[in-house]
């Protein structure tokens, strides 16, 4: 399904303005939205060290070319260092039925690229992977240019409408990453399941949460109808199928938009219970801020 998010062209997809077509947020001045502090190479090349820590200074182990040159006689403190390198970044992009839509699918694919502007921008190596029952295509380029011009041809390329499996798919794409070891998974869906059971990831995701440390970040989808769409309309659900005619008024709106808050919040009860970070996305707007926090909630756990 094409959306406002993907352009018609792609040719200089990484120029301010073709970036703010495709509803990437580009600060005026940038500073990369580091999610993984510490792994990151510095602003210049080759390999470089960054602080760790400082301790008591133990003499006849440590170094003396170690000691902190400013800390005091009488309390001698050593620097630890740690090497600075890129960290390998996947997204698990969700194109099932559900995500289809003319609402979700905008969000979505904005905030898909998003991500991958920002995160290549930290310093990283990121490689999308779209899924619905299974992994279906793998995207890994070489610099951000290819990324996203190949992210784009894979949005606007048909694909048949199928339930997602989110669970099984995070399950099996671990297993088969454990080669390439990525450092970071972003899940991209809205979380719907074919059956009312929902999605419980302290049982379903514990083989892949204990591969990854914890690494996994939930980015949930959501929306919010608004208002003005009153009036008969024609609904259709890919994943069945089946189509029905539907009268919208307020306060169906309202209901529906209850109970999407509702699930939503049950979602982040059972991520924040398995011990993950997650995002929640509305809207365009919300893509940017949610990406900052969640990098400042990961800065501070780390320090």
């Amino acid at each position: 399904m094409l959306t406002n998010s993907v352009p018609d062209t792609d040719a200089s997809v990484i120029d301010r303005q073709s970036l703010h077509a495709l509803g990437v947020l580009v600060p005026i001045r940038f500073h990369p939205v580091k999610v993984l502090p510490g792994r990151h190479p510095l602003g210049r090349a080759g390999d470089g060290m960054r602080l760790l820590r400082t301790r008591p200074y133990i003499p006849g182990e440590d170094n003396p070319r170690d000691i902190d040159k400013f800390s005091p006689p009488g309390d001698l403190q050593v620097m630890e260092w740690e090497d600075e390198a890129q960290a390998s970044i996947t997204l698990l992009v969700d194109r099932s039925a559900s995500m289809a839509s003319s609402i979700k699918a905008p969000i979505r694919n904005a905030c898909m690229l998003q991500l991958l502007y920002s995160l290549w921008r930290a310093g990283d190596r990121v490689g999308i992977v779209f899924f619905d029952t299974a992994i279906r295509e793998q995207i890994r380029a070489a610099n951000l240019r290819a990324q996203m011009q190949q992210t784009i041809a894979a949005l606007r390329s048909p694909h048949p409408p199928a339930v997602a499996d989110v669970s099984s798919v995070l399950n099996t794409f671990v297993r088969q990453d454990r080669r390439r070891h990525s450092n970071l998974l972003f899940v991209v869906s809205d979380f719907v399941t074919g059956d009312d059971t929902g999605i419980n990831p302290e049982a379903d995701w514990r083989t892949a949460i204990n591969e990854i440390q914890q690494n996994i970040v939930p980015v949930i989808i959501s929306f919010e109808l608004p208002p003005g769409i009153e009036g008969l309309m024609k609904l259709s659900d890919a994943e069945r199928p089946s189509r029905r005619l539907a009268w919208f008024t307020r306060d169906r709106i309202r209901r529906i938009n209850r109970e999407e808050r509702t699930r939503v919040a049950g979602l982040i009860r059972h991520f924040r219970s398995a011990g993950l970070d997650c995002m929640t996305i509305l809207n365009q707007r919300d893509i940017y801020p949610q990406l900052a926090r969640l990098a400042r909630v990961r800065r501070r756990r780390k320090f």
